[in-house]
């Protein structure tokens, strides 16, 4: 039996009532005994939810290769710690449960799944004066490896994997991971054929209109024309393929039958090495 691997985004998640379906349609697939799930999920927009709460505006820049990244300092990593691993995981295991689906949430640190370096220089174009500046104080990660036994354990046993992105570091310090990368390092870790990315829009949009498929020689191209969380959607996708993903998936998980949607093309972008 193959196994894929299925990500929820922190904005799919935020909706509240709206994720159900694609909920359900894991739930579906797991009983029909199709294929072997493992999921991964996010937690972005209610991370910035809680640090406001507690009076913290969070800080979210530019890298210097462009993409959009979380400067996750000491307090940060608590607050991340508390929503990822204390409230969405949780959540979605009682989601799982409650459809008869054995489900067992844990996060990167835990056996040791993902072990990251810590990101002790992290370079930023500074948002009033376009300069390149270092950061020292960051808590986030850059994966080095991953060790699946934990995961194996568990499918083995007919267990539901519910993973959140944080890992251990080399000197045993929780990280802040990116979501998507840690999914696409988990499946290639899991030899899964598939990688599917749901998020709360219909694919990659460019200039208004989704794009059905992406060939691998397009990626490049594309991630100029993509912002924010859908930029490193596309750059975690060309770093699965390399990893030897077979074909990463893009799409909504509001809509019905989100699963059967994106894999028959209805709904969704495609990414492969070669056009589909």
């Amino acid at each position: 039996m193959s196994i894929t691997v299925i990500k929820l985004g922190g904005k799919l998640l935020s909706q509240e009532n709206k994720f159900e379906n694609v909920i359900k349609d894991i739930a579906n697939l797991i009983k029909n005994k199709k294929d072997k799930i493992v999921l991964v999920h996010g937690g972005g927009p209610q991370i910035n939810k809680m640090l406001r709460a507690v009076g913290k505006e969070p800080r979210i820049v530019k890298s210097v290769s462009g993409m959009q990244t979380r400067i996750t300092d000491k307090e940060t990593l608590e607050i991340a710690q508390m929503v990822m691993v204390g409230k969405l995981n949780k959540l979605l295991v009682s989601k799982f449960e409650s459809l008869g689906i054995k489900s067992v949430g844990i996060c990167g640190a835990d056996g040791t799944t993902i072990q990251a370096k810590r990101k002790d220089n992290l370079r930023i174009i500074d948002e009033k004066t376009g300069k390149k500046i270092a950061i020292h104080d960051d808590y986030s990660g850059r994966i080095e490896h991953i060790d699946p036994t934990l995961i194996n354990i568990l499918l083995e046993n007919d267990y539901l994997p519910i993973i959140a992105p944080i890992g251990i570091g080399l000197e045993y310090e929780l990280l802040n991971l990116d979501a998507d990368r840690v999914a696409g390092y988990i499946g290639a870790a899991l030899k899964a054929k598939k990688l599917l990315l749901f998020t709360d829009v219909e694919g990659v949009i460019i200039d208004g209109k989704v794009i059905d498929s992406i060939g691998k020689e397009e990626l490049k191209d594309i991630l100029n024309k993509v912002e924010g969380g859908m930029k490193k959607k596309i750059y975690a996708a060309s770093e699965a393929l390399n990893l030897g993903i077979k074909t990463v998936y893009i799409g909504s998980g509001i809509l019905e039958n989100p699963i059967s949607s994106v894999l028959e093309g209805k709904t969704g972008t495609v990414v492969s090495w070669s056009f589909v």
